[in-house]
């Protein structure tokens, strides 16, 4: 009865094992193929990513003929009531990941299979900056104006809305004096990430990305 239990456990394991080699590899491979990889460099709006070693933001100008982010998320919602900022960061993650992880140093087991294997709720978190902070590996990206549209759109839409069209913020949830964090549509799973959801914002506005990407090694690679 116990040599069939270790058998059982054993090859759950190796199954366990083999599906996360083949993930792994689906990753590499898929970050390895590029996408819009023939788009002409160039444009007058210059937009930023940013990864802290796992997790990327976009970094866009908070106004400009294209869009003024204050009429959207204005300096009501963050500690520190300033408004003037000239950037604003996006990212995009799981809600309570969000609130139980502010430095990767707080991850714990549970809260990390709770973001990749449950469908729980997303977050928006936003920060505003003057200038970028530059504390964490950043690339600058200049675009046209219609690609920094089909951008604007994307994390437009990103957010959860209430009937008359506003953002939803998440109460009382802030890592610093000039940021706060807002309902988000979508769920994060192993192949739906933070990453995958700012490749996917580059494939759409027409900018190098990868075929598909869980972690931001692929994206910042095709900046470099």
């Amino acid at each position: 009865m116990i040599v069939r239990v270790i058998k059982f456990f054993a090859k759950g394991l190796l199954a366990f094992l083999m599906l996360l080699l083949l993930y792994f590899v689906a990753a590499l491979i898929g970050s390895a193929i590029p996408v819009n990889s023939d788009r002409q460099a160039g444009g007058d709006i210059t937009i930023y990513l940013r990864t802290n070693g796992a997790h990327t933001d976009f970094i866009f100008p908070v106004e400009n003929d294209v869009m003024d982010w204050e009429q959207m998320i204005d300096s009501t919602y963050i500690l520190s009531k300033k408004g003037n900022y000239d950037y604003i960061s996006f990212g995009w993650g799981d809600l309570e990941f969000y609130r139980n992880t502010p430095e990767w140093s707080d991850l714990t087991f549970p809260t990390a299979m709770q973001a990749v294997f449950l469908p729980t709720p997303s977050a928006m978190h936003v920060e505003f900056e003057s200038p970028p902070r530059f504390d964490q590996p950043t690339v600058p990206i200049k675009v046209t104006e219609e690609e920094y549209r089909t951008l604007v759109d994307y994390v437009s839409w990103s957010f959860q809305k209430d009937f008359s069209g506003n953002v939803r913020p998440v109460p009382d949830l802030h890592y610093n004096q000039n940021d706060a964090f807002f309902y988000a549509k979508r769920s994060l799973n192993s192949f739906y990430t933070c990453n995958t959801w700012v490749n996917n914002g580059l494939k759409e506005a027409g900018l190098p990305a990868c075929l598909w990407t869980p972690f931001d090694e692929g994206i910042f690679y095709k900046y470099h």
